[in-house]
């Protein structure tokens, strides 16, 4: 069933992880509502779930710089599964916080591009 040997397809995932990562970190707003699908389910480690409507409402509220480290792209058809840690470090009141989880998240592929159709956090980790 999972096909890693997809390479084209993991290395576009991958891309696309890293374009999401910045553009949640530069503010570019724009470029991550795209990456979005319009069913996007976001749930945070507080198991506080949004539509995508309200996860950019929410995400644009804070300033913050996200990075994605050791990820793992497995590739089933036209749907990925992407696995791994994600540190956001937050800015609030001029003092930054790092917060550290684990990420799962569903990305599908419909007419040749890619979109983000869930995410899940569970447990922050240690720094």
């Amino acid at each position: 069933m999972t096909n890693d040997g997809d390479e084209a397809a993991v290395a576009e995932v991958m891309a696309l992880e890293a374009q999401r990562c910045r553009a949640i970190s530069d503010q570019d707003w724009a470029v991550l509502s795209e990456m979005l699908s319009d069913e996007l389910t976001h749930t945070h480690i507080t198991g506080v779930t949004q539509d995508k409507a309200t996860y950019l409402e929410h995400v644009r509220k804070t300033s913050r710089r996200t990075e994605r480290r050791n990820v793992r792209v497995r590739i089933f058809g036209d749907t990925a599964v992407v696995t791994g840690p994600q540190v956001n470090f937050v800015e609030s009141d001029g003092e930054t916080t790092e917060v550290a989880i684990e990420s799962l998240q569903v990305w599908t592929r419909a007419a040749g591009h890619w979109r983000l159709v869930a995410f899940a956090s569970s447990g922050q980790r240690p720094g």
